[in-house]
């Protein structure tokens, strides 16, 4: 678990400043909070795009159904797994963005030598989409769903041989479907090719257990994708630990917000892989400020103890996910001591976790990193029980 009791110690990183050796590839991608949103602001420029999605997969194939890239005229964005698979889909992509047509590539992985890179069996199915202008709008209505903490499926009606429809040999039929209307939107104002209402669906989604998968059903193959927003991270904090974090963190898929008492802790030079920049003085009315929701994972890392004991009694009245904190084990008695006369009740201290991160006796400010972060994700894929033994 991570062992520096305070997370700022700014003196070893410089306001501003990217700790020197970290690749560029970590700090930077072309969108800051979900991919649809990355597909409306690229349709709506007039820049063409194909989607590339993982629609089946079997056996130990590296990645599984529902896993997405995207390929624009300035390279390919994301992963759908790695070597031969991914260089396949690449080139297939590169094919779809060039041809306006767009295709599915199967890689089987059963075949390939013991020498080969390919020796984990199964297969995969890729999906290259390419996307037309016209659906600029169901993309930018999906990330206003999702923004909201709405719920939604995706539907891309496919065909055996191929996947086009009703004679448009380019574009598969995608719908979305959503179970209510975003805030300040009417029935009558929804954007082409979305549907209210998910009760139709649920043969489709009964047939993939709510997960992304291919679906046959009366002599129709779909693709099927429930809309998920991607988890939040917020750091508390922003000192030389949270920009270690924060770059990992967000190289595996977490959209990472960041909050401080300090502008010159919380800005967008020094955080230039995060979403949002607060600063908020005494970190006053956190929850609400931060929109703290069930998407939030809370990591408490600020610059001294009273702060990170007034971050945790906000985050404790949150529905975050996931709650953390730095610090030592002394520390942590002595700010639940204090919480528990403010008639914070024992379960709820239980939950948090604290030393935050996993067991692998970290000391860097990198090493704390991916302690944390490891957490983080078997937080989501609900691992973290058996993992984390507190002693």
């Amino acid at each position: 678990m991570a062992k520096k009791d305070d997370g700022d110690n700014s003196a070893l990183t410089p306001p501003g400043a990217v700790a020197a050796g970290t690749p560029e590839a970590l700090v930077t991608t072309p969108w800051a909070d979900t991919l649809e949103s990355r597909v409306a602001d690229l349709l709506q420029a007039g820049e063409p795009a194909v989607l590339v999605t993982v629609v089946s997969r079997t056996g130990s194939a590296p990645r599984d159904a529902g896993t997405r890239a995207l390929q624009t005229r300035n390279g390919f964005e994301g992963t759908v797994g790695g070597g031969l698979l991914e260089a396949r889909a690449m080139e297939a992509a590169r094919g779809s963005l060039a041809s306006a047509v767009s295709t599915r590539v199967s890689v089987d992985m059963t075949g390939f030598s013991p020498n080969s890179d390919m020796i984990c069996g199964g297969s995969m199915e890729v999906l290259c989409e390419v996307l037309s202008p016209r659906q600029a709008d169901i993309f930018a209505f999906s990330a206003q769903v999702l923004r909201q903490g709405g719920k939604g499926v995706w539907i891309v009606e496919l065909r055996d041989d191929g996947v086009s429809l009703h004679g448009e040999v380019e574009t598969p039929l995608r719908h979305l479907y959503i179970d209510s209307l975003p805030d300040a939107v009417t029935e009558e104002s929804l954007p082409a090719g979305v549907g209210l209402g998910l009760d139709g669906l649920q043969p489709l989604l009964d047939a993939r257990k709510n997960r992304p998968g291919l679906v046959e059903h009366e002599g129709h193959l779909f693709y099927v994708e429930p809309l998920a927003a991607p988890p939040v991270l917020l750091l508390c904090g922003g000192g030389h630990v949270s920009l270690e974090v924060a770059r990992l963190a967000h190289a595996c898929d977490f959209v990472v917000d960041v909050v401080d008492d300090r502008e010159e802790f919380s800005n967008a030079v020094r955080f230039p892989m995060a979403r949002q920049c607060l600063v908020l003085p005494e970190y006053e009315n956190l929850v609400q400020n931060c929109g703290i929701g069930r998407r939030h994972y809370v990591a408490i890392i600020t610059r001294g103890h009273s702060f990170d004991r007034e971050v945790l009694a906000q985050a404790l009245t949150s529905h975050a996910q996931y709650v953390g904190m730095i610090g030592s084990k002394t520390k942590r008695e002595q700010v639940y001591a204090t919480l528990r006369k403010q008639g914070v009740p024992d379960a709820e201290l239980a939950a948090v976790c604290c030393p935050i991160g996993l067991s692998i006796e970290a000391e860097t400010p990198q090493q704390i990193a991916v302690s944390i972060v490891a957490e983080l994700l078997a937080a989501r894929a609900g691992t973290l029980v058996r993992l984390r033994f507190d002693d």
